[in-house]
């Protein structure tokens, strides 16, 4: 398993062709001067396309390898270190955004300068490298000629907001101050803030204290976005009906992107500009995290990464050579993986067109608490039943993926399902297969006894064996219920709450179950609501909550799912 998750150490493969190479430090409207290195073809003549790769993770110790499928066909291919890294003058401050833009823009600018440009560029990269390449987008129409987002956000790389409201603590720490120590101290000798437990530091706002350095103000404008969630989560939607440029969209049911990667697809595809960028973009989603492949016991050894490289190396050139035409004409417009059947599905549309919705209910005698409760899903709806009560305790949070940053992609959930504060609702071992591909929601009456909490929600594969395998999770914080409100708890209040989880696809066969869990936390994946009602990441203390979750006729309890059988 990759420890690197964010792909801040990887090198390029090395390179088997050669080059000429330039230097410069590409000046921006501000003054800030960016790394640019540029590798022509040999003994280039005429004018020529470009591949562009705009990425913060290069070393003042080296230069990055150039992408030699390029250069083998005669393409210019130019490495830019965003700025506050590598070479680059200026403060990397994500948070901020529109700087990223603007440096796109006039990098794009400059370029459409240049002798040797034919005016076709085409961006790639993966992750922030693919967050740059929607900001290039934003830049000014016509810049572009293609995009290749893999793995990529459209809001992740600008804070800690998700949908729901909760923040990605883990992210947050692990990824700003990692940046931070790279650019201050070098590449080498970076802490574990997993083994330091950063993220319990209290209050979270100061984590960059414990993890021993200054006050970073980067981190904690990205940290403390996630007191205005509605902000981020919506910021850069409507600039979609400015793009042009089509895209190739590459993204993994684990990774933490996931909802962007589909979001990003779905926006081109209803709102982009240009007819070349709604009718050309294409979508691939596998059985991955962010870094590759995680679980080759369950998916196969070779279900990686190695066959979208060769469709996107296509695209690219394709839309280089000829930018009217389709650059995969016998592709459909999405291909994604089914998890549990592990098998390969095409679609022209997301969710597949023939999905209905289905719903299945919460019930319980009144112990839904742990796998060993009597919690069922079922399509039969509620009449009279108990309600389900759990005490939510931040101080002993539920954990994501063993109390890791790192994901571990299709893992078991058992560990977690056998506590007493986390109510477990599991169908009948099925007798027919569940197919499910879409967006999942699930929605209940709950009653709390604090004035602000969270709601985590995890659905698991129940195997034949017993384990509980992550699929899809959803989270919600209850201020940030109705954003861009924000309204606090009246404890002892019955409230409806919806929690809508990250879209996947998956068919589970006879002989297995679908599990629903609920809880407080899915710590440190999110952070840990303090339940005080407060000033987000400022607590210095953790309180208890008692929550309430009914599932009668008068409230049902369900959950939503977009099914293909």
């Amino acid at each position: 398993m990759s420890k690197d998750p964010y792909h801040v150490t990887d090198l390029a493969e090395p390179c088997d062709t050669t080059s000429d190479i330039k230097i410069l430090r590409l000046p921006m409207r501000d003054g800030v001067k960016l790394q640019t290195i540029i590798y022509f073809p040999p003994e280039l003549k005429g004018k020529r396309s470009v591949l562009l790769l705009r990425t913060p993770y290069t070393r003042t110790t080296e230069m990055g390898y150039p992408y030699a499928p390029a250069l083998k066909r005669g393409i210019i291919f130019i490495i830019q270190a965003c700025r506050g890294t590598g070479w680059s003058e200026g403060v990397f401050d994500p948070a901020d955004g529109e700087y990223e833009i603007n440096d796109a823009c006039d990098t794009l600018l400059w370029l459409k300068k240049q002798p040797w440009y034919n005016g076709r560029c085409a961006m790639t990269g993966g992750s922030y490298p693919g967050f740059v390449q929607w900001c290039a987008q934003m830049a000014g129409e016509g810049l572009l000629t293609a995009v290749t987002p893999h793995v990529a956000p459209i809001y992740s790389c600008i804070g800690s907001s998700r949908p729901g409201g909760a923040a990605s603590l883990g992210f947050s720490v692990n990824w700003m101050l990692s940046m931070h120590h790279r650019r201050k101290y070098g590449y080498s000798g970076a802490p574990d803030y997993n083994a330091m437990k950063t993220a319990y530091h209290l209050p979270p706002v100061e984590a960059d204290r414990s993890a021993g350095y200054p006050v970073l103000s980067p981190f904690r404008k990205f940290l403390l976005t996630g007191r205005e969630p509605w902000k981020n989560l919506c910021r850069y939607q409507e600039k979609f009906k400015s793009f042009t440029a089509p895209a190739y969209i590459t993204g993994g049911w684990f990774d933490p992107f996931i909802s962007e990667s589909v979001e990003s697809f779905l926006l081109m595809k209803s709102a982009a500009k240009s007819a070349a960028a709604r009718q050309f973009t294409r979508m691939v989603i596998g059985p991955w995290g962010h870094a590759g492949l995680l679980n080759p016991d369950l998916f196969g050894k070779t279900c990686d990464y190695r066959h979208i490289n060769r469709w996107r190396e296509r695209f690219i050139f394709n839309q280089l050579k000829a930018p009217e035409k389709d650059p995969l004409p016998a592709e459909p417009a999405v291909r994604y993986y089914m998890l549990c059947e592990n098998k390969w599905y095409a679609s022209e549309v997301w969710p597949p067109a023939g999905t209905r919705e289905r719903r299945l209910y919460l019930h319980s005698g009144g112990d839904a608490n742990s796998c060993s409760g009597s919690g069922i899903l079922s399509e039969i709806p509620p009449q009279k039943e108990l309600c389900d009560v759990y005490v939510s305790d931040p101080a002993a949070p539920v954990l994501s993926d063993g109390g890791d940053n790192i994901s571990l992609g299709c893992y078991d959930r058992t560990p977690q399902q056998k506590r007493s504060d986390v109510l477990v609702y599991t169908t009948q071992i099925l007798t027919s297969p569940l197919t499910v591909a879409g967006h999942i929601k699930l929605a209940f009456t709950a009653e709390v006894s604090t004035p602000d909490t969270d709601f985590a929600a995890v659905l698991s594969w129940v195997t034949p064996e017993g384990k509980a395998m992550l699929l899809a999770r959803g989270m919600l914080r209850a201020r940030f219920r109705n954003m861009p409100q924000v309204e606090m708890l009246e404890p002892g209040k019955k409230y409806d709450f919806e929690i809508c989880f990250s879209p996947t696809a998956f068919k589970i066969v006879p002989g297995c179950a679908l599990r629903l869990e609920i809880s407080g936390q899915h710590f440190p994946a999110f952070d840990r609501n303090a339940n005080s009602g407060k000033m987000l990441f400022e607590d210095t203390k953790l309180f208890v909550s008692r929550h309430t979750v009914y599932h009668d006729g008068e409230h049902p309890a369900y959950l939503t799912l977009p099914c293909l059988d």
